[in-house]
């Protein structure tokens, strides 16, 4: 989206209405990198926070403070050069996208001070330019003739407007709002645009990571039946060993020595090998309980909340993380509501949303004759039925816990799905696994349709 010259001037006005007489308390970068001016009236503190480089620049007056990073050269100089001043005046040029702030001093003695900013609204080309006596003291972002051949930007030159655009935009309609109303809502979705943007990236970053890990274990697994199959014909090399011993008085001394020496080699062989299929089992029963793992966590950063991503990422780095130094779970910001149903009959049902939510929703909130649901060998929520009588829960609520475990798994598109059921008491979590893997014994199974309800208010 673009600006025209119109709006500009719209927003000069309201800034120069709102801002006349503000005071320069400090200048600085914000924490999201754009250029702040940290204005005072009376004992209201303002930030006017220009977006230089977003499609398209803007303006924007916003409480908060500046950031404690880093600075820049320009932003340290328009820090030191306009503290303390007075912001006299906010205009903008005709046909243009250009902003003008006066900034104004006086000395004991009655001379006057003044600088100049300029925001070069221009998309793409956005700039900030600190002038002095049409001198140019800094810019963010400098050019030389040698890269523009129609205008230059440099300290220590003299400033020269951009050129005014040959086609000038007015916009069909202008908004209702005011230019600074308009200006905030265009910050808010450029906001939700990018925040949508970047939680895509760590969507695919997560997938990528796990895509990854899959590979791995299972070129592991592949080469573990390579070595299964060798260990599986290890009774050829018994068999070669025992033939070597039927035919030693076939041979004279010095040939029955080496026909031995041989035949101990298979056999020593052929021992090491059967001692080696208990590990290979071993091994390839903990990398298939791996697997299971990481299709979880898959499972869990596709439907995970925005929310709960940190949540997700934070369980795949522990997965991941050496068993001596394990990595630590992150404590939620805030603390949600849980998805939570009543029942007519009186049941309480709690569905986890997340593997944090799952290991809370079984290991904290769930007491030990509270039934435990989860859909049958497919990743899916953790989901506890609970009665405050402690009394044997209705068929209807049974169904109906059933159904929504079946709707917060892997499943959910299913016409029907079996899902796994048992006591709290007989649910264990799996050793060096993510949150939310467990083992459960003395389940029964339903088969149920996936669906659900409201949640309770």
């Amino acid at each position: 989206m673009q600006t025209d010259w119109v709006l500009i001037a719209r927003l000069a006005r309201e800034l120069d209405e709102r801002l006349r007489g503000a005071r320069v308390d400090d200048a600085g970068l914000l924490s999201d990198g754009r250029v702040a001016i940290l204005l005072r009236q009376r004992s209201t503190r303002t930030l006017l926070a220009a977006d230089l480089f977003s499609s398209p620049p803007m303006l924007t007056l916003e409480a908060g403070e500046l950031g404690a990073g880093v600075e820049p050269p320009f932003v340290r100089t328009l820090a030191r050069s306009l503290r303390g001043m007075i912001l006299a005046e906010v205009s903008s040029r005709r046909d243009d996208r250009l902003l003008r702030l006066g900034f104004t001093s006086r000395s004991r003695f009655g001379v006057g001070d003044r600088f100049e900013l300029f925001f070069e609204l221009v998309p793409r080309f956005g700039n900030a330019v600190l002038v002095k006596e049409q001198m140019v003291v800094a810019a963010y972002r400098e050019f030389s003739p040698a890269e523009n051949a129609s205008r230059s930007v440099q300290a220590g030159s003299i400033y020269e407007l951009p050129p005014l655009p040959a086609n000038p935009r007015t916009l069909a309609e202008p908004p209702s709002e005011s230019a600074l109303e308009f200006f905030a809502g265009l910050r808010a979705r450029h906001l939700e645009a990018v925040g949508s943007e970047r939680t895509a990236a760590r969507r695919r970053a997560l997938e990528k990571r796990l895509r990854e890990r899959e590979r791995r274990l299972r070129a592991e697994l592949a080469s573990l039946d390579d070595r299964r199959r060798t260990v599986e014909q290890r009774d050829a090399l018994r068999l070669e060993g025992e033939g070597i011993f039927a035919t030693l008085y076939e041979l004279d001394e010095a040939g029955r020595a080496v026909a031995k020496e041989h035949a101990a080699k298979l056999f020593a062989r052929y021992k090491k090998l059967a001692k080696t299929l208990p590990h290979l089992d071993a091994r390839e029963r903990e990398i298939r309980l791996t697997l299971e793992a990481v299709e979880t966590l898959r499972w869990e950063g596709e439907r995970a909340a925005d929310e709960d991503l940190d949540g997700v990422e934070a369980a795949v780095n522990a997965f991941g993380a050496k068993k001596r130094a394990p990595a630590e779970l992150p404590k939620p910001r805030r603390k949600r509501a849980l998805l939570e149903y009543r029942t007519p009959g009186g049941s309480r049902i709690v569905v986890g949303r997340s593997p944090l939510e799952n290991a809370e929703v079984t290991f904290r909130l769930a007491r030990p004759n509270d039934l435990w649901f989860h859909a049958q060998r497919i990743p899916g929520a953790h989901v506890i039925l609970a009665r405050d009588d402690r009394s044997e829960a209705p068929d209807e609520d049974l169904q109906l816990a059933a159904s929504l475990a079946a709707l917060h798994s892997r499943g959910k598109a299913s016409a029907s799905v079996p899902v796994d059921y048992t006591l709290r008491k007989h649910v264990r979590k799996q050793r060096a696994a993510p949150p939310g893997l467990v083992w459960y014994t003395h389940a029964k199974t339903i088969v149920v349709e996936p669906r659900g309800t409201e949640p309770a208010p």
